[in-house]
């Protein structure tokens, strides 16, 4: 495989996909571009994208980047027929949050039929994408990730090897996504308590951005949640959810306790159903918030 021609495809143009998709052609690379949803690709392609008749067209340019909603749509896209008819050498990087046993399973079916897959998955909203400040955590094939390495550098800051075990890196950001998800709520706890008592939200999290914890999280969805302001999303409750799962699964898969866990669940499963599946995760701050003003029940 290799990446001399600049000729790439991506496959998934969600939010993300979109974004990162726009980083590759500002790069100058030759991109074909596919969705399920024909539309999402209008704009990549007024700025010099080729459009995929279906994911045979990006899969045929030798090196497919996905940013597919889950692990099932992944699966419908890059199946055993469509690997078979693939290039030479044909690379997979899969960027979505899986499971780890989902990423070997997608590895195991690209060595079946002579291809190579790596984990990528990222972390980073799409503003940070455009900025260039998304981070790849990646694992694989060795060989693999160095071939495709300069193309990841054009989308993001900086390429994480966690080592040539393709379930690593999916496991990484399944950690680092649980890690947010406990900010979320943390945040929600602590906003609530100051509201009950009068005092401006918008400056703590100011506060806490300019001393404890400075960054994207805890200073952009502090600032949401302070405004209950969730449009739009840059990551919504119901995938939000989804990655929650696949912490909580991990942890039982590897016998390891969350203790918060099962609690969390709770708060994003009642925040799907009273406050909006397709808002930002961050709304999930509205449970505390409605539960703190509304007389508990059983």
């Amino acid at each position: 495989m290799s990446t001399a021609d600049r000729r790439v495809g991506f496959v998934g143009l969600g939010h993300m996909g979109s974004a990162m998709a726009a980083r590759l052609l500002e790069a100058g690379y030759d991109v074909t571009v596919w969705s399920r949803t024909p539309s999402k690709a209008d704009e990549l392609c007024a700025r010099g994208a080729t459009r995929g008749e279906g994911p045979e067209d990006a899969i045929a340019t030798g090196l497919v980047f996905s940013m597919l909603s889950n692990e099932d749509a992944m699966r419908a896209v890059f199946t055993g027929e469509r690997l078979r008819a693939a290039p030479d050498g044909f690379v997979h990087v899969g960027h979505a949050t899986v499971s780890p046993g989902a990423a070997a399973g997608f590895d195991r079916l690209a060595r079946e039929h002579g291809c190579h897959y790596l984990s990528a998955p990222v972390l980073g909203r799409p503003d940070a994408v455009a900025a260039g400040r998304m981070t790849v955590l990646a694992s694989g094939d060795p060989g693999t990730l160095a071939a495709v390495t300069p193309v990841l550098e054009a989308m993001g800051k900086r390429v994480w090897d966690f080592g040539p075990a393709v379930d690593a890196a999916p496991t990484v950001k399944i950690a680092a996504n649980y890690l947010i998800v406990h900010a979320l709520q943390a945040l929600a706890e602590s906003v609530t308590l100051l509201e009950g008592s009068g005092i401006d939200t918008g400056k703590f999290v100011e506060v806490i951005n300019d001393s404890i914890f400075p960054g994207p999280v805890y200073g952009g969805y502090g600032r949401a949640i302070a405004t209950s302001t969730y449009t739009p999303p840059g990551f919504t409750t119901t995938l939000g959810h989804k990655d929650l799962m696949l912490a909580i699964r991990a942890a039982e898969t590897l016998g390891v306790e969350l203790p918060t866990g099962a609690v969390l669940r709770e708060v994003f499963e009642s925040a799907i159903e009273h406050v909006g599946e397709d808002l930002d995760w961050a709304c999930v701050a509205e449970i505390t918030r409605r539960r703190a003003t509304e007389p508990l029940t059983n």
